[in-house]
């Protein structure tokens, strides 16, 4: 083992893509990478998913909710294209600040 202890960065960069498969949804920073609003609709709620496990957890429960009668859990569904980079626009990293 080396003696040399670890000394991270005072401010971390990005300097370049990793490569790979999954190099454009893997960045070490957090922050929005290009302009775009959101989409809105109508209901108090506004879902932002890809249908991936956690996603579907949340309209699981959402249609759960709705089929007790609860219209407060009333929502609009929006597809966010994780592979494309959607979750890294502005809108969305304006309510999702660690994306």
């Amino acid at each position: 083992m080396s003696k040399a202890s670890y000394v991270p960065p005072k401010v971390w960069t990005h300097e370049a893509p990793s490569g790979g498969q999954f190099a454009s949804i893997n960045r070490p920073i957090a922050g929005p990478t290009h302009e775009k609003t959101l989409p809105t609709g109508k209901q108090p709620l506004q879902l932002y998913s890809l249908a991936t496990p956690n996603g579907v957890k949340v309209t699981i429960l959402l249609e759960e909710l709705l089929a007790l009668g609860h219209t407060g859990a009333e929502y609009d569904a929006w597809l966010i294209r994780i592979s494309e980079g959607d979750q890294f626009s502005s809108g969305f990293v304006e309510i999702n600040p660690n994306s």
